[in-house]
């Protein structure tokens, strides 16, 4: 049974990689859509730096799809609203980076976000 978690204040499932989380509490397949959500993240994390890189490159003088992956840590991702946020980045300790997916796929990518 998957439990309210006040730290994310959302109900969430920590794993090493990722920590996924949703607004409401989940169906009883939320093991299932975790991994699921997991396995097409770390898939597709190339495409996911790529839009990222384009929107930090100057204000973090990063320049590789590599360092960006690097840097970002654990993404907490909430299928609910379809948006992935990294509060543990390695850019710099004030910004908070995320955006939103519109697929389960993670092709889909919009409004890369930095706030801070």
């Amino acid at each position: 049974m998957i439990e309210y978690n006040e730290e994310y204040d959302a109900y969430a499932v920590e794993f090493e990689d990722a920590v996924i989380c949703w607004d409401d509490e989940p169906d009883d397949d939320y093991a299932e859509v975790a991994a699921a959500v997991r396995k097409a993240y770390h898939q597709n994390i190339r495409h996911i730096a790529e839009v990222i890189l384009e929107e930090i490159r100057e204000m973090f003088a990063v320049q590789t799809v590599d360092e960006v992956i690097e840097k970002l840590g654990r993404p907490t991702i909430n299928p609910d609203n379809g948006q992935v946020t990294y509060d543990e980045s390695r850019f710099d300790a004030e910004h908070i980076i995320s955006f939103e997916y519109l697929d389960d796929d993670f092709d889909e990518i919009q409004y890369v976000s930095i706030d801070g």
